[in-house]
């Protein structure tokens, strides 16, 4: 079992790697296969796949080099919280909507569940669909 601090470093790496670079290789050797998404948009698997197509082909093809500021991490067990903004200007195609050029600011509080060294589980509130909103008007 990892120490708090371990599963804290995981999840950095997540946010970091995954979220702000766009690493999908290392979201895949981080999370275990059967890793659920409890949180997922409608319309979008809530597996690996679903999580590696939003960030990939959602995500960075609208906001590319967005970046990941924590500004809270809490762990206790086997779960990491954090408290996070996301930003990044609307460059790309995003649901139909041509890029504005207009910067984002995605507020998120996620919570992981760690399992034998890989992030297994994700929960997850946001603001993006106020944000998507804001890029339509």
């Amino acid at each position: 079992m990892m120490s708090i601090e371990q599963n804290k470093s995981l999840v950095l790496k997540y946010n970091k790697e995954v979220i702000e670079n766009c690493n999908m290789e290392v979201f895949k050797e981080i999370t275990t296969p059967d890793f659920i998404n409890h949180s997922t948009a409608p319309g979008i698997a809530g597996d690996r796949e679903g999580m590696i197509y939003f960030f990939s082909g959602i995500l960075h093809l609208a906001f590319p080099g967005l970046k990941v500021e924590i500004l809270d991490s809490i762990a206790e067990g086997d779960k990491v919280t954090t408290r996070k903004i996301i930003t990044g200007t609307h460059q790309g195609e995003l649901f139909g909507i041509p890029a504005t050029g207009k910067a984002v600011r995605i507020s998120v509080i996620d919570i992981l569940t760690i399992e034998n060294e890989k992030v297994k589980e994700h929960w997850g509130e946001n603001n993006f669909a106020a944000v998507v909103q804001s890029l339509r008007a």
